[in-house]
């Protein structure tokens, strides 16, 4: 069964075309993240899976049932808000068990909810405060316990995290992916953040302009970017694009590097048909700054790497690595390194490049040669 089923859903104001066709679908149990920049139209999207905002065509299927004509409280759905929207003259048990009281759920039930939900929460010992007691995590964890007590068919979390600290986004992020693994809820989370999408999510739709780009697992968007948008927004630090012309060698696909002191012929894969139309002409080389490193630092078969030198340009220690800025074919490019290996500015410095990683983009359509 599908928990949830979008087809061909359009918003439109006017002429203004907010989303342009959007169609995703989601079975029982998965987390849904719709990620993007802001004015993707990512939070319209969840307003109008929530019944929030009205849809201008398009078909929306909660549990296989359209719900397009139906209001918010007869969609079996669940919402967390970015601002919490607690009660703030309610405790937190009385926000808790708000809408049990509106649906008429006996007393005996609710006591018994609350306290299944505060228990798998851990807010068992903040039930008499009142949010303005509460420090930012532990409101959301009262926002999410209200959405719990519904038990809903689908759960929809609107940048629930973007009001807290570095080190509470971190921690709420966890209890987050810790409660949807034990509970199998369904979610639907919008987040601007890329790191929130690839750690939360198992399935990601990357939105831009009303659009879906990419839509995929965590890892396949990653390895496997349908563009330079997306290949640039999934990743920190963000994926090196390098324009480079292309050519073919005995099969492989080679491109060129300029260090600015020499030219370096580096050998990427197997060559595809996509490339091949592509040889003799521009492309865009693609490359992660973790697959572009030292020798002692490379993860794969190193018989296979391509080793480049070039000159450091600005270093960055982060901790366990440190990103340090190259330069190929006139464009700063980003490595990273171990910090006994990342060298000081002006040092000439051995890196390698890791082939089968490497991906080419047509700098016209922007999409990737696959």
């Amino acid at each position: 069964m599908g928990a949830l089923s979008i087809r061909n859903v359009k918003k439109s104001y006017g002429n203004t075309h907010i989303l342009k066709g959007i169609d995703l679908e989601i079975e029982k149990g998965q987390f849904l993240i719709l990620v993007g920049p802001s004015g993707c139209g990512k939070s319209t999207l969840l307003n109008m899976i929530a019944g929030l905002d009205d849809i201008t065509s398009g078909e929306i299927a909660i549990a296989d049932q359209v719900v397009n004509n139906l209001s918010p409280k007869d969609r079996d759905i669940a919402m967390v808000f970015q601002s919490y929207a607690l009660y703030p003259n309610m405790s937190v048990r009385k926000n808790i068990a708000f809408g049990l009281e509106i649906r008429k759920v006996p007393k005996g039930e609710q006591d018994q909810i609350i306290a299944r939900v505060a228990k798998t929460l851990q807010i068992e010992h903040l039930l008499g405060r009142k949010p303005s007691q509460l420090s930012g995590g532990q409101r959301q964890r009262v926002a999410m316990g209200r959405a719990l007590a519904r038990n809903p068919t689908l759960f929809l979390f609107d940048e629930p995290l973007s009001n807290l600290d570095a080190k509470l986004r971190v921690e709420m992020r966890t209890e987050i992916k810790l409660l949807h693994q034990r509970l199998g809820t369904t979610i639907v989370y919008v987040t601007h953040d890329q790191i929130e999408a690839m750690t939360l999510g198992d399935r990601i739709a990357v939105m831009k302009d009303g659009e879906v780009r990419q839509f995929g697992s965590p890892q396949q968007i990653y390895d496997e970017p349908a563009d330079l948008y997306v290949a640039g927004f999934i990743g920190s630090p963000s994926m090196n694009f390098i324009p480079v012309d292309l050519t073919e060698q005995q099969g492989h696909a080679v491109v060129t590097l300029d260090n600015g002191h020499a030219e370096l012929h580096v050998k990427l894969g197997v060559i595809n048909d996509a490339q091949r139309a592509f040889v003799g002409k521009r492309v865009i080389l693609g490359i992660r700054p973790e697959q572009l490193t030292d020798p002692d630092s490379a993860h794969s078969d190193r018989g296979n790497f391509q080793t480049l030198k070039a000159m450091v340009a600005i270093t960055e220690p982060t901790g366990p690595d440190t990103l340090v800025t190259v330069t190929f074919n006139g464009v700063k490019t980003v490595a990273r390194c171990h910090p006994r290996a990342a060298g000081n500015p002006g040092d000439l410095v051995q890196l390698v490049l890791d082939p089968t990683k490497a991906l080419l983009f047509d700098p016209a359509t922007e999409k990737r040669l696959a």
